[in-house]
């Protein structure tokens, strides 16, 4: 299970805060928030729908923080990109993010 949990907060510890209400900010990270994006499709998702398997009452939000609880990540920067996931997720619309996106964050930040 170490593995997943180890891929998941990867992708946390490696993630760079957008200001999404900064254009110029935005327009320079496009690469990144791409980047970020793809990862939580293609790394995040599938790897939280396996410890899920192992634990399918707990939910997402109480399997990210034994994230925090088992050293995987600090808990300062598991809050800055809940917080920068949920701006994002808050402003999907208007950044055209795929639906399948959207889903995932709705997921990762209620």
């Amino acid at each position: 299970m170490s593995i997943e949990k180890d891929k998941i907060s990867e992708f946390y510890n490696n993630y760079e805060v957008i200001n999404f209400r900064d254009p110029e900010d935005l327009k320079s990270k496009q690469v990144i928030m791409k980047k970020q994006m793809e990862e939580l499709v293609n790394v995040v998702l599938p790897n939280l729908v396996k410890l899920g398997e192992h634990n399918s009452e707990m939910p997402v939000g109480m399997m990210l923080t034994t994230l925090i609880s088992d050293n995987y990540i600090k808990e300062d920067k598991f809050i800055s990109v809940q917080k920068n996931l949920k701006e994002m997720k808050e402003i999907a619309d208007l950044l055209n993010l795929n639906k399948r996106l959207v889903g995932i964050l709705s997921a990762l930040v209620p």
